[in-house]
């Protein structure tokens, strides 16, 4: 594929910058020029021209997405088939992937996991109630955006419902991690199902942090995925809850028939568990017994219906032990008519010994036992009837004087934690709860209050939003979003936040994040002004709302063309903005003796500032320019001299660097570097 970047599409969409590679398709970002927006666009890669099959799959997606219109589903604006590299121009998602943000997380918090599959739910119930199963979902095909949404892209390999199945060996193996087992088999229909699978997985990656099924080789995971039975995800993070679990263990059934049936059911069971997070369903306990191959229906009816996690664990399938055989004491020998050997006579008497020694043991071991079960009911007087009582209210006292006023009962402190809701020393949970009919003299176990938690906000200045928020919510806080310009941050960065850096904060206090919309400036489209004398050049620049900046080269050409500008035509910058102009002279420019390189900061290339640079040589200034660092990585400043001297950089008046030149032998040493300030 010949270099794209730069050029136009069918005279409208801009082609700017690569921005990601696929498995049959790069993308770049660009721009509308008709609609004024930004899009990313996909286009297939030369390779893949002549292959029917990736042919097929790239106009599957355009036609599959193209009928879907959902919040959480990128947008297709416009499908180009009929040339040699096919096109789809697509909705520009701002942000990073699902995998990326599992990555740079480690372990998702429960509720920030269970609110992106929320998400990914009410995509795919869209999709599949338009009888498209999308058959490849995985997080590298979920974009998750600065305020927190997400978006479902890369429908390559979706297909109407109920369509003809593929097998492993297919293109579907580098999702290998992600299919149902019936994609890995390949035998039968693949339906909607399958992506509800893959979305027990993703579930699975962020509450873990880790894969479900790990091997050396693509068929040695999809095997995996066919037999082998994943660890539960608590037993990998203990503090995953229960409800949440059970979510994850029934999207993963490997029998689709046992699995979530629809996107709505699993939709329903996600925001019950983040309206309770204490819900529990009972699906990892059935899918237990049924693995144990316990009477599924005795243990349903054991349980009162779907079995419960807190109830003390699945009852059908027990293990059996094996039954020690009782130690089988000799039996004295019988005296035959004649009389024994006298050897005989002595075993038989030695066995005697033994067992008189052994009855005497026994008959103390009893005769203590009993002694001991004489004492214990004495003093706790099993078969004394204790009277019923209510159990008290607890809640919203004060630990120590509700210890005081119930002597009825016992109060035994099971935890201290952290509750908004109740000052310290306040009791917030019992059990058991008030109002139920216990005997006096039981243990009542309590929670109590520490006070409500606080946190020191950190500097969250220039950080991507989507992770700020889910730190806000890690740490119980709660937040708004808005938004503002912001000329030094980049689009889609927190700006600031109310309260600010190092204010104390209590859990579920709001936090208003501002998000940097950009530097807010009307764009304008940079016009080609190639080959143009320079008055008129510079006409077109100033009407286009930019200035110009002349340098000029020795050329011969006619004095005063324009030979080269930067940047090139049709980008699009702030109003007010830059061009670099490169003008035909006749007289002979002076060659330098060393040409110094100023190289600018990754900070400071998505700044969105523009800086004076000025370079001073022993004092003299002999350079000036204002320049964008996002347009411009490094300068060449052409500097003139002999023996040594110092070349002193300022940025917009502060200093950045100072370099000793020497002339003489063309080398040079930085003396003093403050870039790391800018």
């Amino acid at each position: 594929m010949d270099n794209v970047v730069g050029k136009m599409l069918e005279g409208r969409y801009l082609i700017e910058n690569l921005i990601g590679v696929g498995g049959m398709a790069n993308v770049y970002h660009g721009f509308d020029t008709a609609e004024n927006r930004p899009v990313a666009i996909k286009m297939l890669r030369d390779e893949y021209v002549g292959n029917t099959d990736s042919l097929r799959r790239f106009r599957n997606e355009s036609k599959a997405i193209y009928s879907l219109d959902h919040p959480n589903i990128v947008k297709i604006y416009d499908v180009l088939l009929d040339r040699r590299n096919p096109v789809i121009i697509m909705e520009y998602v701002s942000g990073m992937t699902l995998k990326e943000y599992i990555e740079r997380m480690g372990v998702v918090s429960p509720n920030v996991a269970a609110a992106l599959c929320v998400q990914l739910m009410l995509a795919l119930r869209h999709a599949h109630d338009n009888g498209i199963v999308h058959r490849d979902i995985k997080p590298q095909n979920i974009m998750v955006k600065k305020d927190g949404s997400i978006k479902v892209m890369d429908f390559g390999i979706a297909r109407v419902a109920m369509s003809q199945s593929r097998t492993i060996t297919d293109k579907a193996i580098g999702s290998v991690h992600y299919i149902s087992p019936e994609q890995a088999r390949g035998d039968g229909v693949v339906d909607q199902r399958a992506d509800l699978y893959s979305a027990g997985v993703i579930l699975f990656e962020m509450l873990t942090g880790r894969l479900p099924f790990e091997a050396d080789s693509p068929i040695s995971v999809a095997i995996k995925q066919i037999e082998a039975r994943p660890l539960r995800p608590r037993e990998l993070n203990p503090a995953i809850p229960e409800g949440l679990e059970d979510i994850v263990v029934k999207a993963m059934c490997k029998d689709p028939d046992r699995r979530y049936q629809t996107a709505g059911e699993m939709l329903r069971d996600l925001e019950r568990f983040l309206q309770d997070p204490d819900v529990l369903f009972g699906y990892a306990e059935l899918e237990t017994a049924m693995e144990r191959g316990s009477d599924v229906q005795r243990f349903l009816d054991e349980n009162d219906g779907p079995p419960r996690s807190r109830s003390g664990g699945s009852r059908g399938g027990q293990g059996r032990g094996r039954k020690k055989n009782p130690r089988r004491e000799e039996e004295p020998e019988m005296d035959d008519e004649s009389d024994p050997p006298p050897r005989k006579k002595k075993k038989r008497r030695r066995k005697i010994t033994y067992l008189t020694v052994l009855f005497g043991i026994t008959c103390a071991f009893v005769v203590g036992t009993l002694i001991f079960m004489g004492v214990m009911l004495h003093i706790n007087k099993p078969f004394e009837k204790v009277p019923d009582a209510d159990c008290p209210a607890l809640v919203g006292q004060d630990y120590e004087s509700a210890r005081k006023l119930n002597r009825d009962f016992k109060l035994e402190v099971e935890a201290q934690e952290f509750n908004n809701a109740y000052p310290v020393g306040t009791i917030f949970e019992q059990s058991p709860s008030s109002g139920k009919k216990v005997k006096k003299g039981i243990t009542i176990r309590v929670k109590v209050s520490t006070g409500s938690q606080s946190h020191e906000l950190a500097d969250y200045k220039d950080r991507e939003a989507a992770l700020v928020y889910a730190d806000l919510i890690n740490k119980g806080l709660n937040y708004e979003i808005a938004q503002e310009t912001s000329p030094t941050i980049k689009e889609g960065n927190v700006t600031r936040t109310e309260p600010g850096m190092n204010e104390t904060v209590v859990s579920g206090d709001t936090i208003t994040v501002y998000v940097s919309t950009g530097t807010g400036k009307e764009k304008a489209i940079v016009p080609d002004v190639m080959t143009y004398d320079l008055a008129t050049g510079r006409d077109m620049i100033t009407q286009a709302g930019l200035k110009a900046s002349v340098s000029y080269e020795s050329s011969t050409l006619e004095p005063g063309t324009i030979l080269n500008q930067n940047p090139k035509s049709p980008a699009r910058l702030d109003v007010g903005s830059t061009v670099y102009l490169t003008v035909a002279s006749d007289e002979v420019i002076p060659t330098a003796d060393y040409k110094m390189r100023i190289f600018f900061t990754d900070k400071m290339l998505t700044s969105g500032k523009t800086y004076n640079v000025v370079v001073q040589l022993d004092g003299m200034e002999v350079y000036s320019a204002s320049i964008d660092p996002a347009e411009q990585r490094a300068v060449t400043v052409p500097l003139s001299g002999e023996g040594m001297s110092v070349a002193d950089v300022y940025l917009s008046g502060n200093l950045y660097q100072s370099v000793q030149i020497n002339f003489e032998e063309g080398t040079s040493s930085i003396m003093a570097d403050h870039s790391g300030e800018f």
